[in-house]
């Protein structure tokens, strides 16, 4: 097949992005497919350096300005159209965060009618507004902590001098725990929500539950081993997620089978709740009584050296050429 994997991107986490492209763009050539990696906001420059083996059809295919009319600065549609000529059977969509995980490239590619893996631009709206995954959650009496949120800076802020602390402060819409804090007083509340309205609309306070980090992989309609994380620092930080020792994983999580399966079902009942499809990733905090709390669901997780879809998978049998392959079988299923 001809691939187009699109990674990099403008969203803060655009650096995983481009890991996690490179490695699949990899895998994907080592199980034979014809690979192009394109990054939506890459001038031409860009594209050549990313594509050394195919560089001249790139360069070929780039759509020059005289041939479009679009603002100059509208790279996200002008490497849609480079996509477009390019003809590509599927694309597999590497991005993280932003417009590449929110439905919008998502609705582009619909567009087009390009096929792409992962979620569509409906479920993938959903995951990555908290404030509506969340409502979802209730509303299906799925487990998740309490929360509040603040649609704009100067919103008042009564309701937070009643809250028992600690309380997590976070975007509504980031991922990588990007401008998440933990607060223990109402006097470090307002630095932290000004910190997390840097870098979204609308901002989340959440209740802290006490106890351990789960997640939970769901790759086409299997959910896989629970991982058990366990950061160096108080939560699991972008620090934590990306640099080497700075967390252990233990899986398959030790937990009980019975906690195993109920953590499995959760994530599965909240991927499907929301429409997701391909694969996903669930977190779960696990109070010191064992009852489990669905933060979120991912509908693009990393596949890095430190990501947690692919080494439960490993876990499970399944190799990272073997996931990777998994992904495009089902993004290419009919119906």
């Amino acid at each position: 097949m001809r691939i187009v994997v699109l990674m990099g991107g403008d969203s803060p986490e655009r650096d995983i992005s481009l890991v996690t492209g490179d490695n699949v763009a990899n895998a994907l050539v080592e199980n034979g497919h014809e690979v192009f990696k394109i990054d939506p906001v890459g001038t031409r420059e860009d594209q050549h350096n990313l594509n050394a083996k195919n560089s001249h059809l790139i360069g070929f295919e780039y759509p020059e300005e005289k041939q479009i009319h679009i603002h100059p600065n509208s790279y996200y549609l002008r490497n849609m159209l480079l996509i477009m000529k390019l003809r590509p059977d599927l694309v597999f969509n590497a991005l993280h965060g932003g417009k590449g995980e929110n439905g919008i490239v998502q609705g582009m590619f619909d567009a087009l009618e390009i096929p792409y893996t992962g979620s569509g631009r409906v479920a993938s709206m959903l995951a990555m507004d908290k404030e509506l995954s969340k409502s979802y959650f209730r509303m299906a009496k799925l487990p998740t902590p309490r929360s509040q949120f603040l649609d704009r800076p100067d919103a008042s802020r009564k309701k937070i001098k009643k809250l028992i602390y600690p309380q997590v402060v976070k975007p509504n819409d980031q991922g990588s725990t990007i401008g998440v804090r933990i607060v223990d007083t109402y006097e470090d509340m307002e630095e932290a929500i000004d910190q997390a309205f840097k870098f979204s609309d609308k901002v989340i306070i959440e209740e802290y539950i006490a106890g351990r980090e789960m997640t939970v992989g769901v790759v086409k309609t299997r959910t896989l081993p629970v991982v058990e994380i366990r950061p160096k620092h108080q939560y699991f930080d972008y620090e934590c997620k990306y640099q080497d020792g700075m967390t252990e994983y233990i899986v398959p999580a030790r937990i009980p089978e019975e906690l195993t399966r109920i953590l499995q079902n959760l994530a599965f009942q909240a991927h499907n709740l929301l429409g997701c499809n391909g694969y996903s990733r669930v977190d779960f905090r696990l109070s010191e009584n064992n009852e489990p709390y669905i933060l979120e669901v991912n509908t693009l997780p990393g596949f890095t050296g430190h990501s947690l879809v692919p080494m439960a998978a490993k876990a499970a049998g399944i190799n990272f050429n073997s996931l990777v392959e998994m992904i495009i079988e089902e993004a290419v299923r009919p119906g």
